[in-house]
Order: structure tokens, then C-alpha cells, then sequence
């Protein structure tokens, strides 16, 4: 009965000694990468859901806890998740999935973004604006390649400078 009183005690200095080494995820500072400034301009509000066809044509990680997902030509969406995803964040991911609860539409607070085996929970969705960061981007590279010529710009330039006016 007395080895059972000193196992307990060892077994609770033990526990206390990992709780008190172990960070959790939440608790580390975030890492931001440089695309996610870039990205930042063309989210829209947040949305509860989206619909995906199962494939999506590649991604990019904007923090530990923060994503763009590319699911066609013109449609991608940001995705935030609780808590830093994997063991080292998004950056680190070297494979990424999404987890749908009603057929074919993820939903924000229902759904996780997968990745080296965990599941990670999806706080936040907005739809980019992958039009209008096409049309910046065009009049971008058309005033650095000097568009001071005598052609006249092209009709996506013209409207994206009309937007902007």
C-alpha cells in the first residue's frame, strides 16, 4: 500500500515536469511570409463555405496557421486554421488536404485543412480576388516595361486603369 502512495507521487512529478516543458502551438509566435502582403489587398469577406471538386491546382502558405488554396485558373481562397497546422506550420508542409463534411463544400468551423497527419481546423474563409490581382498585376508590368509606346493598351489594361480611376 505505501509503494503505491510514492508511485503516484512520481507518476504526478513526472506529468508536471513535461506540462511544464511542452509549448503548445497556439503559443508560438506566427511566422508571416512575404506573400502574404501580397495576398492580403484581394481577400474579400469571410465566407461559411465554398465548394471543391476534390483537386485543387496547388496552394501556398502565408503564415504557420494561414493559406491560399488555388482551385481553378480564376478561384482560390484564403484558409486560416485554429492553431499553427503540422509540427512546424503550413510553410513546412510538404502535403496538403481538405476535409469535407457535406459533399463537395467545405465549411468554415466544420472542416480541417490536413496535413502530416493532423487535422487542422478551419477558423476562416475568404474568396481572393484573382481577377482584380490579375488586372493590377498586368497594369503593373505595363507601366515598369514603359508603356509611354504609341500602341495603345491592351483592352484588360484599360479596364483595370479604369477601376483604379
Amino acid at each position: 500500500m505505501r509503494n503505491h502512495g510514492w508511485q503516484s507521487i512520481l507518476v504526478l512529478a513526472v506529468l508536471a515536469a513535461l506540462a511544464a516543458c511542452t509549448t503548445a502551438p497556439a503559443e508560438r509566435p506566427e511566422r508571416e511570409l512575404p506573400a502574404r502582403a501580397r495576398y492580403m489587398p484581394y481577400m474579400g469577406p469571410s465566407i461559411d463555405s465554398f465548394t471543391w471538386l476534390a483537386r485543387f491546382d496547388g496552394w501556398e502558405a502565408l503564415s504557420d496557421s494561414e493559406l491560399i488554396i488555388f482551385t481553378g485558373t480564376d478561384t482560390a481562397y484564403y484558409l486560416k486554421v485554429w492553431a499553427p497546422c503540422g509540427t512546424q506550420g503550413l510553410p513546412f508542409a510538404h502535403v496538403l488536404g481538405l476535409t469535407t463534411s457535406v459533399g463537395g463544400t467545405v465549411i468554415s468551423r466544420l472542416d480541417s485543412v490536413r496535413t502530416q497527419g493532423m487535422n487542422c481546423p478551419i477558423a476562416e474563409i475568404r474568396k481572393l480576388d484573382t481577377r482584380r490581382m490579375r488586372d493590377e498585376a498586368r497594369l503593373q508590368l505595363a507601366e515598369q516595361t514603359g508603356s509611354a509606346s504609341d500602341s495603345p493598351p491592351s483592352a484588360d489594361v484599360a479596364a483595370a486603369s479604369a477601376r483604379q480611376e
